[in-house]
């Protein structure tokens, strides 16, 4: 028989209190606007699948201009409700144009707004008492100065010898003296792939241990393998994400171009993103057998990613890209330039093809060709399946990496006595 003082314990511990979780996100960006990216992406994903004993404040930007700066604002996202301080108004226009300095870049600006918004920023952070998550290590000084403890991760670095769009280029200093002061002032810091992780690692020996890699992962809930598209002609190619220069869209266009001969001109290019591709002398040759869509959401870009045969990926440098884990995850292989990263989902013949380098252009091009040829002939033989192709990226899910952070930062408060009763919303 049960005792009386298990039933009373029972009875206690039913009506207890769960602790809950407060992460406050700081970042140049509105989720509800057009803006996408890795980064993006990232704090859409974490205020979608975030917890439901944890509560979300998120410190931003207004793209709408509707919202009254400085003020708190209860707004939903994908069904999910969240706190929402905006601080700066900023257009999805003004962010698609290039700043000439850092004082009209969108970066600069932020910075400067959390400077005038310091007090409410502060008075709400400490009432929350929240742990605090950070992309972008120019924003650390802010939970240093609340005393706060804070997650920091580093989404990607460009190889130096290669150029983003981005004043950053331009003001490294700004970049490394906040790396190397988050470094020092957080309780983790992430990084996109195990080769930064390495190199911070070897350049800050004393905090090697808060330094590890954290993978960034494609919403399985939207992006879902798709059968086949229903004409196999023409060959459709697809690519979405910025056009940097480190990407190397001269050679993506080049051998878009070479494909089209080899096909006797049966083959689409399909570019999904926001970025003007006639900066590239090379466009020309395929302008009039591309399609150019402009912004998609996560919706519409997992429809048009189903759309097309394969994908293609030329950076000479990334972190984990987050494309060709989308265009995995609806069945569609992808032929990419040789990144060790990649080497864990696109499996050869299997999930698409990884090209070698080499200092002959012409011989790459050739080889990039020839993968997306094998790659067609493939389908038409009922050699890959979507279904396999997307089993590659299981282990990029919400579910496996996201995780990850939220149990860092309930560790972190939970080790320091942050969590609370607080209500459900």
């Amino acid at each position: 028989m049960t005792s009386t003082l298990t039933l009373a314990l029972r009875a206690r511990n039913a009506n207890r209190i769960k602790p809950r979780y407060q992460i406050c996100l700081i970042h140049p960006f509105d989720p509800r606007g057009q803006k996408v990216g890795g980064l993006e992406t990232y704090i859409r994903d974490f205020i979608t699948f975030h917890p439901v004993d944890t509560d979300i404040l998120f410190i931003g930007v207004d793209s709408t201009g509707e919202l009254e700066l400085g003020q708190l604002h209860r707004l939903t996202f994908r069904g999910r409700g969240f706190d929402f301080l905006p601080i700066l108004h900023y257009s999805d226009q003004q962010a698609r144009e290039a700043a000439r300095s850092i004082r009209s870049s969108l970066t600069g600006q932020f910075f400067m707004a959390l400077l005038r918004h310091f007090r409410p920023i502060a008075k709400l952070i400490r009432a929350r008492r929240c742990s605090i998550d950070l992309r972008r290590v120019e924003f650390s000084w802010l939970p240093a100065i609340l005393r706060r403890p804070f997650v920091q991760m580093l989404h990607g670095e460009g190889a130096p010898k290669l150029q983003m769009d981005s004043l950053l280029r331009k003001y490294s200093f700004v970049h490394n003296t906040g790396e190397r002061f988050a470094v020092a002032m957080s309780e983790k810091f992430l990084c996109v792939n195990p080769f930064i992780t390495e190199r911070l690692q070897q350049t800050y020996p004393r905090r090697k241990d808060k330094i590890d890699t954290l993978w960034t992962w494609v919403n399985t809930d939207i992006f879902k393998p798709q059968v086949w598209p229903l004409n196999a002609s023409p060959f459709q190619i697809v690519f979405a994400g910025r056009l940097d220069e480190f990407k190397d869209p001269p050679l993506m266009f080049r051998t878009i171009d070479r494909l089209r001969q080899r096909l006797n001109g049966d083959v689409r290019f399909h570019y999904i993103g926001t970025s003007d591709p006639h900066r590239f002398e090379e466009f020309a040759a395929i302008e009039d057998i591309t399609v150019r869509h402009g912004f998609k959401d996560a919706a519409g870009m997992a429809e048009t990613l189903a759309s097309a045969h394969a994908g293609i990926l030329t950076s000479e440098f990334e972190g984990m890209p987050r494309c060709v884990l989308e265009t995995l995850a609806v069945g569609r292989p992808v032929v990419a330039m040789h990144l060790p990263q990649l080497e864990s989902v696109i499996r050869p013949g299997f999930s698409g093809y990884l090209v070698p380098r080499s200092d002959n252009r012409d011989e790459m091009i050739d080889e990039l060709v020839q993968r997306f040829v094998d790659i067609r002939d493939a389908i038409e033989m009922g050699a890959m399946n979507p279904v396999q192709v997307a089993d590659t990226i299981m282990a990029f899910t919400p579910g496996t990496q996201l995780a990850r952070v939220f149990r860092y930062h309930h560790e972190i408060q939970d080790a320091r006595g942050l969590a609370a009763a607080a209500p459900t919303y």
